[in-house]
């Protein structure tokens, strides 16, 4: 009985207890405002390169959450539509801090369209680990949840970051790229395969043509009127006889 005992201990204690964290309870909403994606954990070495993939088949950020060391640089690659890599405060997304700080992110607007070989790239060197709070500053994409943050307090810091993102009055371009360098690489060595083109919709088929209205007939001549009989002998000769008074 003890052995058994002992044997069903060793069990329970190698058996891995399954706990739901706050935040992975909080994922289980529906309502959630923004999906945390991380970047996943990279060997302790300096000077990494952290790729972040920018719009695409959607308009995020991937991953859109970033823990990485001073001196890694993080090399935002540009996929599908039209985007930038824009850097606001926490407090105000859509933004940009370029306005009131210099020195700080801003990419510029980097295209991608089928059919391209290369990519556009924007590479940011970080000097510390501080938080970093990003947006694209296209249409309304910030609004829609292209958000992102580098090094933030918690999880929470970002999904607080994108509802006030979604509440913004405007989102606000910048001016010339600064924090970084852009460049270009192959689309082989992409961390994205680019979204495919959309097949643009087929042509109505065609409907069989409407048969012709009959070709009316041209109207007949008129009949000639008929001609009035000739007196008869009989009624001349009564006719005759009236006139002499006969």
């Amino acid at each position: 009985m003890l052995a058994k005992t002992l044997l069903w201990a060793a069990v329970a204690t190698a058996m891995p207890l399954v706990e739901m964290s706050p935040r992975e309870l909080h994922e289980l909403e529906v309502h959630q405002p923004v999906s945390i994606k991380r970047n996943p954990p990279l060997e302790a070495r300096a000077n990494r390169i952290i790729p972040v993939v920018v719009g695409g088949s959607q308009d995020t950020f991937v991953p859109n959450m970033i823990r990485a060391a001073a001196g890694d640089v993080i090399q935002f690659q540009f996929s599908n539509g039209n985007h930038t890599v824009t850097q606001s405060s926490e407090d105000s997304p859509c933004q940009p801090l370029q306005a009131t700080q210099s020195g700080v992110i801003h990419s510029g607007h980097i295209p991608f369209e089928a059919g391209q070989t290369t990519v556009g790239t924007f590479n940011v060197p970080l000097n510390n680990t501080e938080p970093i709070y990003l947006y694209c500053a296209t249409g309304p994409h910030c609004q829609i949840g292209q958000v992102m943050a580098i090094n933030p307090p918690s999880e929470e810091n970002l999904v607080q970051f994108s509802k006030k993102a979604a509440g913004a009055l405007a989102n606000v371009d910048a001016g010339a790229a600064t924090g970084g360098t852009v460049g270009e690489i192959p689309l082989a060595d992409a961390a994205f395969t680019p979204a495919e083109e959309e097949a643009p919709p087929a042509p109505p088929a065609e409907s069989t043509p409407a048969a012709s209205p009959p070709t009316p007939s041209a109207p007949s001549a008129p009949a000639p009127p008929a001609e009035t009989p000739s007196s008869t002998p009989a009624a001349a000769a009564m006719e005759a006889h009236h006139r002499l008074g006969y």
